[in-house]
């Protein structure tokens, strides 16, 4: 029997016998009906007369009456067979499991601590990776795991207006020669559209903020919230510059960069248009700024976005 992670099989191969078996339609006709070949069907009846052979097939109890069909005294529900290996020649034994599992709920430390100390201290040889093996299998760091949000996260606003939810970013872009980086801090509102990008040789929270402020006093409405992802830039000095010009700050899930797609997408598309996907470090910094100053007043005025159908931000801006 094949493997398969799906909880509904055992159903379905009932079904399928109470077709054959109880409602007498043929073995072909059976399996067709269940959307299986014909063989599946055949292997599945013989594990369900070996599920069932202990079972008594015939009402005793009537005499003079043929002996009926009883299907509710047989076990219908064929289970699914796993596809590991019951055992292997070179498996760890359980004794040296049980003893792994031990040490980590004494100590309370990570795999190598764990192996660190029973290399050492106990003189068992075993591997670091057998280690981490036993210790990912039995679910012994899933409690340790950083949360993905943040207790304090505020709740997203839906964007009904401008200013109610703005997204940032930074874009590292680097020198493929010299390995030396430029900064641009992006920044999107979500209701509008409208960008603001600010360009520095250095990245710091201060920095993030002043681009976010910027974009406040570029696009000429107050800004509620803006929301970030879990980098450094976006720390307890960003929250703290924001909140004290009245804007709120949240972050996005950990490992979740659809949480921020507004911000990213722009990301893509300032790279593909304007700024490439690498710094030239002999581009002096005044011409990339030039450069970016074009395109965004481009991209605000007369690029039109599918996102607002076929508008530009400055025209949904001026409607609202």
């Amino acid at each position: 029997m094949a493997y398969s992670t799906n909880p509904h099989l055992p159903k379905a191969r009932a079904w399928a016998l109470h077709l054959h078996l109880v409602d007498g339609l043929p073995l072909a006709v059976a399996a067709r009906q269940s959307g299986v070949h014909r063989t599946t069907l055949w292997r599945w009846k013989r594990k369900w007369e070996i599920l069932n052979q202990l079972v008594e097939r015939h009402n005793h109890s009537r005499p003079g009456r043929p002996k009926s069909f009883i299907p509710d005294h047989y076990h219908w529900h064929i289970p699914t067979l796993p596809s590991t290996p019951k055992s292997h020649p070179h498996a760890i034994p359980e004794a040296v499991v049980d003893q792994v599992l031990r040490i980590r709920e004494a100590l309370a430390r990570c795999a190598e601590v764990v192996w660190h100390h029973l290399k050492h201290q106990d003189g068992l040889e075993i591997s670091l990776s057998s280690v981490r093996r036993i210790l990912r299998r039995h679910h012994c760091f899933d409690g340790a795991r950083k949360p993905r949000l943040r207790y304090d996260n505020p709740k997203r606003p839906q964007a009904h207006a401008p200013g109610e939810l703005a997204q940032t970013d930074t874009i590292h872009h680097v020198d493929p020669f010299s390995g030396r980086r430029l900064y641009y801090y992006t920044v999107v509102d979500l209701y509008t559209r409208l960008t603001h990008v600010t360009v520095a040789p250095r990245i710091l929270p201060g920095l993030a903020a002043a681009a976010v402020l910027e974009a406040q006093a570029a696009w000429g409405f107050t800004l509620q919230m803006v929301q970030a992802d879990n980098g450094p830039e976006y720390g307890r000095y960003f929250e703290q510059q924001l909140k004290a010009h009245g804007i709120a700050v949240r972050h996005s899930r950990l490992g979740r960069p659809n949480d921020n797609a507004h911000i990213e997408r722009f990301n893509r598309t300032i790279q593909e248009e304007c700024i490439g996907s690498y710094w030239r470090k002999s581009v002096p910094l005044s011409r990339q700024r030039a450069q970016l100053a074009r395109y965004l007043d481009y991209y605000n005025n007369d690029r039109v976005h599918l996102g607002i159908q076929l508008r530009t931000p400055i025209e949904v801006l001026q409607r609202f």
